[in-house]
């Protein structure tokens, strides 16, 4: 073996780490954009909320402010002054993920149900970008926006709703 080809293979072996742990945050990423909708379905407040970091900011479509800090998230969605968003559907599809460091972006298409004081509300496309933050207790959500759109939007009563 010539020392070009020694150096040329130990760089090699120097980077398969490297590229496995890079693989490893992929995969948490993935879960945790899974997790993410599969909270909602569960209709666990708490358990979405976990996910994002204290300082997240969340970037609501059309145009509607952000929102930061963790409190005003639950706030905004979870607000016990108004009657529970119910969303028994929610896909989402990652279409790419990266990673640099402590940081990581998701960026996806998303089909989402959800139902709200008696009315059912499809959203059959939209876009999603997710940037977390790797800290003590893994990734989390430390931005959070997405869009859609409203003209291709379904709505329709809930059947039997008193609402």
């Amino acid at each position: 073996m010539t020392l070009k080809s020694a150096t040329v293979l130990l760089a090699l072996l120097a980077v398969q780490p490297a590229l496995a742990d890079e693989q490893e945050d992929i995969e948490a990423l993935r879960a945790l954009d899974q997790a993410y909708a599969s909270e909602w379905i569960d209709a666990d407040a708490d358990g979405v909320m976990a996910l994002f970091t204290e300082d997240a900011t969340l970037v609501p479509h059309h145009g509607d402010a952000p929102i930061k800090g963790r409190e005003a998230i639950r706030n905004f969605w979870f607000n016990p002054d108004y009657p529970p968003t119910v969303v028994p559907q929610w896909k989402r599809e990652p279409a790419e993920i990266f990673v640099s460091g402590d940081m990581g972006v998701v960026r996806g298409r998303s089909r989402l149900v959800w139902e709200y004081n008696g009315t059912r509300t499809t959203i059959p496309e939209g876009n999603y970008v997710m940037i977390a933050e790797r800290g003590d207790e893994g990734w989390r959500i430390r931005l959070l926006t997405f869009n859609d759109d409203p003209r291709k939007w379904i709505i329709e009563p809930i059947e039997g709703s008193d609402e």
